[in-house]
């Protein structure tokens, strides 16, 4: 009997084995994914390509430069910059003006009330009715003496008199200019202006403030340009040249180059620092650079005849990865081959690449961080 049940239990183990069999049904393998280019690191689709915006441009050659790394402090220009203040005591009446406004030549920027001011006008207004007094007394003589009822001296005299006259209604008038203010009836408001077109940058000024001629009121500049004052140090002085091209980097804005030149090197080097003082114009045209700030400069030597080649790339192409310096190569068709490099001195214009590019490449100089996000997201998937 056990027999018989044992042969029954393979029978039936037998039979769903088969049917198992009979009803699996066999698995269709998936399509073969087509191979990838080993020298291709990104591929974007035309709509891809389209919306990453990217700029593309050859590789640059350009001669070896000499520089020299100098820091200073930014000043006015001092013919674009304009201190203004009373020449004798008062009190500030008004003030028209707001720190950013931009005022023309000859604009009133504070008006003041003074007793100097006062007496000067009455005395101007005093020295004008005398010299009137005066022509008349010479017109009246005149009269008189073609009428024989006068004499040369009387008339010599007027005349005298009328000479003096002009002579003090001069000194009146040059006495009110001195202090800023013009002729009127015996006020003693008088207004400061602007001698100079530009941008209000401080308003110092408050009503009711009593000043003097040592006070500055308001500052008036122009700061398209600005000066960079530096130092040279005497080993260093036959690197730097009147004319040599300058880009400088504000602390503010690390990111942001100013172009300019050097303007002007001083005759006398300083016998105890040894140091020869150096002026550097920079271009400023949005005003970003303010007095009192501190910039680094770097100047660059004119290019000798004959000067080395380097290859050169815009700042904006290189991407870092792992500590390594990239640059995407652009193999048309929105495909891009990541091209490890060795970045060497700073250019006027760009990076030096030492190692990894032959000259001839076309390579992306805008938009790299996109494609360098690509390659972060195909090797994290290559992890998963």
């Amino acid at each position: 009997m056990v027999r018989t049940s044992l042969a029954n239990l393979y029978a039936v183990a037998a039979f769903a084995a088969f049917a198992v069999c009979a009803c699996k049904q066999p698995v269709e393998s998936e399509p073969p994914s087509e191979k990838k280019d080993p020298a291709v690191d990104v591929s974007l689709s035309p709509r891809a390509l389209a919306g990453a915006k990217l700029a593309t441009g050859k590789v640059q050659r350009v001669p070896r430069r000499s520089s020299l790394t100098v820091a200073g402090s930014v000043d006015f220009v001092p013919n674009r910059v304009a201190r203004i203040g009373p020449q004798i005591s008062g009190r500030v009446a008004s003030v028209p003006v707001a720190p950013g406004q931009l005022v023309g030549r000859g604009a009133v920027v504070v008006t003041l009330d003074s007793v100097d001011i006062g007496r000067a006008r009455a005395d101007f207004l005093q020295a004008k009715s005398q010299l009137l007094l005066a022509e008349s007394e010479v017109a009246r003589e005149d009269r008189l003496i073609d009428a024989g009822a006068s004499s040369e001296r009387a008339q010599q005299s007027a005349r005298t008199s009328r000479d003096l006259a002009k002579v003090g209604l001069s000194a009146a008038s040059d006495r009110l200019r001195t202090l800023g203010a013009s002729g009127g009836q015996g006020s003693s408001g008088f207004s400061l202006v602007s001698p100079i077109e530009g941008k209000v940058l401080e308003v110092k000024a408050r009503l009711g403030q009593p000043v003097g001629p040592t006070d500055t009121l308001i500052v008036v500049g122009e700061t398209s340009q600005v000066w960079l004052a530096v130092d040279i140090y005497e080993r260093d002085l036959s690197h730097v040249h009147q004319g040599d091209d300058v880009l400088a980097t504000a602390v503010a804005y690390p990111d942001r180059t100013f172009e300019g030149k050097v303007d002007q090197l001083a005759s006398v080097v300083d016998a105890e620092r040894r140091v020869l003082e150096a002026r550097i114009v920079l271009k400023n045209p949005d005003g970003a650079l303010r007095p009192g700030m501190t910039a680094t400069a770097r100047v660059l030597a004119v290019p000798e005849a004959g000067a080395p080649l380097v290859i050169s790339v815009p700042r904006g192409a290189l991407q870092t990865i792992d500590g390594q310096p990239f640059v995407f190569i652009d193999l048309g068709a929105g495909k891009f081959a990541l091209r490890a490099v060795e970045r060497g001195a700073e250019l006027e214009q760009g990076v030096e690449i030492k190692q990894g590019l032959t000259g001839d490449e076309t390579i992306v100089t805008e938009g790299s961080f996109i494609l360098k996000s690509e390659v972060l997201r195909s090797q994290m998937g290559s992890n998963d």
